[in-house]
């Protein structure tokens, strides 16, 4: 393996505790604070087709996250985030502007399966603006280790920065990561990196990163964690965990109290409003290759996790993809609770 980097995503993967409002010094902070910390790439947050609103890690533009960072001195590599959508509602590519106008140089762009051609397409075109581009494709146990390398395949004929196993849902075991981590080794270029984007439902997403770096692996490995966790759910890895873990597996030099400092100041208020971490709920949605948002409600709903499991066992492999609780609801009355 020829280097390791760490990429915060607080603000990002965070945000879907908070509505994304953690306040607009609050932001600036966190940032500030994971530079000191050592962190290697820092996401700030997702770029929207929405208004600004300075309380927000959401960007509506280019100019708008140049209004709030400005050209950030190179401590770390910055980025933000565009979500997966239909073709038609993809955030507009001209919006963005170039890297100067910005002030960042990362973006990563979600991948659905079902339209990874047309987001493989999107992708190219925001790196024609001077981007570097990480691929992301969702929920990765949807893809079979062919259908898995054939992305790769398509997106390597371009060389994005990095190509990503997500494991949206915290479904796979650290053998199942392996098994895609080997095919990105196999099919991407020396030059792009791999990375490792996990959630707790398992309680795994470490035991994944450890399995990763024992695999010895040439290409470089960027790994993702929150600080606390941070996230919708069982939420991520936890950034201070993986800095110690990193520190002395890697040689690495991170400062993990700087991490747990931002949580103490800036992030424990939501913990205790919106608590994410383990749960029964969604390790059931996890065994069950579900989106991890059904368990989320069934939580929130104070539904018992009997009825979450009976509910998982009704589900169609199609139904698992996509929550809505209007769909949700109607399920619990045809089978009577």
């Amino acid at each position: 393996m020829s280097s390791i980097y760490l990429l915060d995503c607080t603000l990002r993967d965070g945000g879907y505790v908070n509505n994304w409002t953690f306040g607009a010094e609050a932001i600036l902070q966190i940032k500030t604070g994971l530079e000191r910390a050592g962190v290697d790439i820092i996401e700030l947050g997702f770029v929207r087709d929405e208004a600004a609103n300075q309380a927000r890690s959401v960007f509506s533009s280019g100019r708008d996250l140049y209004s709030r960072f400005g050209q950030a001195p190179q401590k770390a590599v910055y980025s933000a985030m565009i979500e997966a959508s239909e073709p038609a509602d993809c955030y507009p590519v001209s919006s963005l502007g170039t890297p100067d106008e910005s002030g960042i140089d990362l973006i990563r762009v979600c991948i659905w399966k079902r339209l990874a051609k047309e987001h493989l397409s999107y992708c190219r075109a925001v790196g024609a603006l001077g981007y570097r581009i990480s691929v992301q494709p969702t929920a990765v146990g949807q893809y079979s280790l062919a259908e898995f390398i054939e992305l790769l395949k398509r997106a390597n004929e371009w060389r994005p920065y990095s190509f990503y196993v997500v494991d949206t849902w915290g479904t796979q075991s650290p053998s199942q990561i392996c098994r895609y981590l080997e095919c990105a080794e196999r099919y991407l270029g020396d030059d792009v990196k791999i990375g490792y984007h996990g959630h707790n439902n398992k309680m795994q997403a470490l035991s994944c990163v450890q399995a990763a770096l024992d695999m010895k692996l040439s290409h470089d490995l960027c790994i993702d964690a929150s600080v606390m966790g941070m996230g919708r759910g069982a939420g991520n890895l936890q950034t201070e965990v993986v800095m110690d873990f990193l520190n002395e597996r890697a040689n690495k030099r991170y400062q993990p109290l700087e991490a747990t400092a931002l949580y103490i100041r800036y992030l424990r208020q939501f913990y205790e409003k919106s608590p994410w971490g383990y749960s029964l709920y969604h390790y059931l949605s996890a065994q069950y290759n579900c989106s991890q948002d059904f368990a989320t409600y069934f939580k929130e709903q104070s539904y018992s996790e009997a009825e979450f499991k009976l509910f998982l066992d009704s589900l169609q492999p199609s139904e698992k993809i996509v929550f809505r609780a209007d769909f949700v609801e109607a399920r619990r009355n045809q089978l009577g609770f």
